[in-house]
Parts: structure tokens; C-alpha cells; sequence
């Protein structure tokens, strides 16, 4: 999708001012008029333009001089010099400075539109270069496709092929490892938006004070470490898909500047001055049911009535039992091929054992699973010894034994349970957490409690 640039023109000819932005107006360029050095000083610092256009001889500082402090400030900002008094001495101190080019008054208008074309080129290669490498930096590739055979993950399927083309947001709910990242990248697959980027951003994963810039970005001197312009996620993404992955876990001010985004479809990035238009479809997804936080006051209302329009709950694995031995197959296919090793098929009683368990890590759990009987299996076969031996059957449990009493309380069956799970991994916490498909800061706060 072409984007629109901010060209800055610097230029206190009022005539020429206006002419040279009617030809970048016309050139896909939003042009805006600097009259003297120091108002261009100003917007290059506020870090508003794209590219700079500016005469040689302004009232100070000069073209020269805003030519080295954009070379100081934004390194990669493309500058043209429009001048009527160049001198040799001029343009060699000027391209050994960085300049983009140089163009001689009285200049053809078809000459400066060509410049133009080629600075507009070479901008939208820049956008789309740093959109691929941010893909390839946030890649996380699909670690199943989606199966839906059983009866829950069927329906939950047929209403995202049913929201899918629908440019309307989407919230994904459900416990965590139910392939709620799988599910948004479908839904991407599946919409006109199929061929723009896809971007993953996990709310509970990043640093609070890096959460704004890393979703709007920010410009040259926003704080400290702030040394060129960014691009955050929600830009990147125009034209395609971004999932806010645990939006339960989002900060109230990055809650506040969502909700500004969604109703404007603008964004400032930190620091700047000037809104920048996005067309991005926002999916989101929360671990958690979200309509207790706002009953707690956690999460914002009136945020959460403009995310919930369509929303899909994803059940767990143990709903959808169906669905257990196609996603190990596929998996252990995929792992066996990655990881170069002779596994190819379970022995039927490794699949009664994956069919048995309740699976409280869900798929992320059943995927690290597999994971390791592949590079444990000696040969083709996939046995009940290459299973945790939480998986493998065992001696019938004397009478009484893991049993909750008659009139045990939820709270009282979740510590009975929490306390079993972790004799179970011999008081590993990091392991029962994962066992249980919670985080670990949780499973601390329940023990605490």
C-alpha cells in the first residue's frame, strides 16, 4: 500500500514556496513550508518530515546548515538542495555531506517530478524494507495449523472463517497454550488483508516503559536512548493484521492510547507532534475472561466495549478430545523432519496415554511434549517410554488416594490439586506451573495466598 511522506520545504521565496509544494502535492508527498532556517530547524527537530527540500540561502541557518543537523538528527532523512547560486565548492561540500541531490534554479518541472518520483521510490523501499525486517525479527512461526475435528474447536472454527474477511476487531479468549496465535494468524489468512504484514505483540512479555514506543513508536529525542525516528508495531503493520496478544496484561496509559487509536485510526508516535493515519486490523487476545477486570476497575470499559465485538472463545485441549491425536501427528511429522530424527508414528498405546491425560498446558503443552519424545524415540516408534511419567499408566491408586472430599470447596480442591502437582515435579515450581498452564508469578501469588 503507498503511503503518503511529509516533505519539508524550506524556502522563503513565498512564490517558489508554493510551487514546489503544489509539484510535491501532485508527487504524492504531503508538502509542508518552512519560511526561514529556523522554522525548518524547528520541524526537523519536532522530527515531522520525511525528506527535506530547501534553498541554499534562507535566513539562518542556511540550507548547509539544516543539511548537517538532519544528517545529525535523523541520519537517513533524503535532503535536496534547490539553489539558483551553486558553485562547484558548494555541491562537493554538500554531496560529501550527505546530500540526496541538487537541483539548479531556474529548474524544469518535469526534471523536479522526476527527483520527486525517485525520492518517493526510494522511501517506500525504505518503509518496506523495515516492515520485512521487523517481520522477520517478531517471526513466530505457527507451530500447528489449526485441526478442528471435535465438536468445540469446530464451532470456535466456524466463526472465525465466519468473522475472518469482516474488517471488524476480534477478541480471542481462552486458557493459555489453546493456540489463540494460531487462531489470529488464520483469520489473517483468511481476510483481504492475507498478503500485508502479520505482527505478534505480547502485552505481557514487554518492559511497561517500552510498551508505548514499541506499538506507536517514537521520534529522534523522545528519551534518552531515542537516537533516530521508530516506526512501532501498529505502523508497521498497515495495510494487515496486529495481535495484542494478553491485552489483559496492557498497562492503563497504553489502554488509554489504544482506545484513542481505535477511534481516530490516527497515531502520534512518542515524542511527535504529527498524526499518522493507520489502516491496521487490531485481534486481540486475553488468557483471562476480561469482564471481571473491568469490574475490578483493571481494565478500562470503555476499551473493552470496543474490543469485544466479535468475540471467540477457544476451548482447552481436554474439550476437544477429538482433536489430540491429529495434533500430535502433525506435530511429531514436523519435529521428526526439523529435527532430523527417525520418528514417525505413535505406538497405539502412547495414543491411548495422549488420549487419557487432561492436559492442563493444553497444546503448547502436548507441542513440548512431542517435542522431546522425537528426540528421545531410538527409531520409528513413538512408545509410553518416551512419555513423561505423568502420561504412563500406572498402578491402580489405593481407595481414597487423590480423591477431594464430598464437600470440598473450589478453593480447597485448586490447593489440593496445586500441592499435588508440585510433589509431582519434586517442588519444581517452574515445572508445576507449567504443568498446571499457568504462569509461574501466579502459581507464586496462589502459594502465597
Amino acid at each position: 500500500m503507498s503511503r503518503s511522506y511529509t516533505a519539508l520545504i524550506a524556502e522563503d521565496d513565498r512564490r517558489m514556496a508554493d510551487l514546489l509544494a503544489e509539484i510535491a502535492g501532485g508527487r504524492g508527498f504531503d508538502p509542508l513550508i518552512a519560511r526561514d532556517g529556523g522554522e525548518a530547524q524547528a520541524i526537523l527537530e519536532r522530527g515531522e518530515a520525511d525528506a527535506l527540500l530547501t534553498d541554499l540561502r534562507l535566513p539562518p541557518p542556511d540550507g548547509l546548515a539544516l543539511l548537517s543537523m538532519a544528517r545529525h538528527r535523523q541520519p537517513d532523512l533524503p535532503v535536496v538542495l534547490i539553489t539558483g547560486h551553486a558553485t562547484l565548492k558548494v555541491a562537493v561540500d554538500a554531496f560529501r555531506g550527505g546530500l540526496f541531490d541538487l537541483i539548479t534554479k531556474p529548474f524544469d518541472t518535469l526534471e523536479l517530478e522526476t527527483l520527486l518520483d525517485r525520492l518517493h521510490r526510494l522511501l517506500e523501499h525504505r518503509a518496506r524494507t523495515e516492515t520485512l525486517s521487523a517481520q522477520v525479527s517478531h517471526l513466530e512461526e505457527d507451530a500447528v495449523e489449526p485441526i478442528a475435528q471435535s465438536p468445540a474447536s469446530s464451532a470456535a472454527r466456524a466463526l472465525i472463517e465466519q468473522v475472518a474477511p469482516l474488517d471488524v476487531p476480534v477478541l480471542l479468549e481462552g486458557e493459555t497454550g489453546t493456540g489463540k496465535s494460531v487462531s489470529a494468524r488464520l483469520i489473517h489468512r483468511l481476510s483481504s488483508r492475507r498478503k500485508a504484514p502479520f505482527f505478534n505483540l505480547s502485552c505481557a512479555a514487554i518492559n511497561p516503559g517500552l510498551a508505548e514506543s514499541e506499538l506507536f513508536g517514537h521520534e529522534p529525542g523522545a528519551f534518552t536512548s531515542a537516537t533516530s525516528r521508530k516506526r512501532g508495531l501498529l505502523e508497521l503493520a498497515d495495510g494487515g493484521t496486529l495481535l495484542l496478544d494478553e491485552i489483559n496484561s496492557a498497562g492503563r496509559k497504553v489502554q488509554a492510547r489504544l482506545l484513542q487509536f481505535i477511534q481516530e485510526r490516527t497515531l502520534l508516535r512518542v515524542g511527535g507532534t504529527r498524526p499518522v493515519p493507520v489502516d491496521v486490523r487490531l485481534v486481540f487476545a486475553s488468557n483471562q475472561p476480561l469482564t471481571p477486570l473491568v469490574e475490578r476497575g483493571e481494565f478500562r470499559q470503555d476499551l473493552f466495549f470496543r474490543i469485544n465485538v466479535f468475540p471467540i472463545t477457544l476451548p482447552p485441549l481436554r474439550e476437544r478430545c477429538e482433536d489430540i491425536v491429529p495434533l500430535a501427528e502433525q506435530m511429531l511429522a514436523r519435529f521428526a523432519r526439523e529435527l532430523e530424527r527417525p520418528a514417525r508414528n505413535f505406538t497405539s498405546d502412547a495414543l491411548e496415554s495422549l488420549r487419557a491425560y487432561y492436559w492442563p498446558g493444553n497444546i503448547r503443552e502436548l507441542e513440548n511434549l512431542v517435542q522431546r519424545a522425537v528426540i528421545l524415540a531410538p527409531d520409528e516408534q513413538v512408545g509410553e517410554a518416551q512419555l513423561p511419567l505423568e502420561l504412563r499408566p500406572g498402578p491402580a491408586p489405593a481407595a481414597g488416594a487423590f480423591l477431594f472430599p464430598e464437600d470440598a470447596t473450589l478453593a480447597q480442591v485448586e490447593r489440593i490439586w496445586i500441592e499435588q502437582i508440585l510433589t509431582r515435579c519434586d517442588g519444581n515450581k517452574s515445572a508445576a506451573a507449567r504443568r498446571l498452564g499457568i504462569d509461574v508469578t501466579t502459581l507464586y501469588r496462589k502459594l502465597k495466598d
